[in-house]
């Protein structure tokens, strides 16, 4: 991946001077993260099916996702997708993918781990079944895929109830292209905080 100045924002991110990684001009935040509340973190693996694995696009971050879920420090679970024919994807998109296996099913290497799953016809993986879990943790942690999607609306509907929440840079991908990806991170670096994007390194057993 090429680099690129920072066109999309008109702004540099800037978060605090120590422990900082730089990549693609996205700086995110490689430090311990302070701990919110007296429960542990949990961490919402995003979209680690198999429809969406790309050689190029979404596979690293994937497998680096994969390696996060193994020796993160609290609780992790998958929210998946399934495509509703009922629903405007069909109606609205003439989309008419992910209705079913294989592009529904996890890819092997998440399957291997048999995290609880948590399934969603929709953008966000704020669902009611969802919604009481996210409420036990002081803090949440989102890797997987789109960036520029269900990334970017999941996150931004935890930050909207108040729940302190990150997304780990280098465990995200979207099949919409580079440019989108970074401009997704800018997005999220303004919308829930420029310290609240980390990496994964910062993450293992924590």
């Amino acid at each position: 991946m090429r680099a690129r100045n920072d066109a999309v924002l008109g702004t540099t991110i800037r978060i605090p001077a120590v422990a900082l990684v730089t990549r693609h001009d996205i700086t995110v935040y490689t430090g311990s993260m302070p701990t919110q509340h007296t429960t542990k973190p949990l961490l919402i693996v995003i979209d680690l099916q198999k429809g969406w694995r790309h050689k190029t696009a979404s596979e690293a971050a994937m497998l680096r996702t994969v390696e996060l879920c193994k020796q993160f420090g609290g609780d992790v679970i998958h929210c998946r997708y399934r495509n509703d024919p009922a629903s405007l994807f069909h109606s609205e998109l003439h989309w008419y993918q992910f209705v079913d296996a294989p592009d529904t099913d996890e890819i092997p290497e998440i399957a291997a781990l048999h995290l609880p799953s948590y399934w969603r016809t929709t953008y966000s993986c704020l669902t009611p079944e969802l919604l009481p879990v996210i409420h036990n943790y002081g803090h949440v942690y989102i890797a997987g895929v789109f960036t520029d999607i269900s990334v970017a609306s999941t996150a931004m509907g935890i930050f909207d109830l108040n729940v302190p929440v990150s997304v780990v840079a280098d465990c995200l991908a979207t099949l919409h292209g580079e440019d989108v990806h970074l401009a997704a991170l800018k997005s999220l670096a303004h919308a829930i905080g420029h310290q609240n994007l980390v990496t994964a390194e910062s993450l293992m057993g924590s």
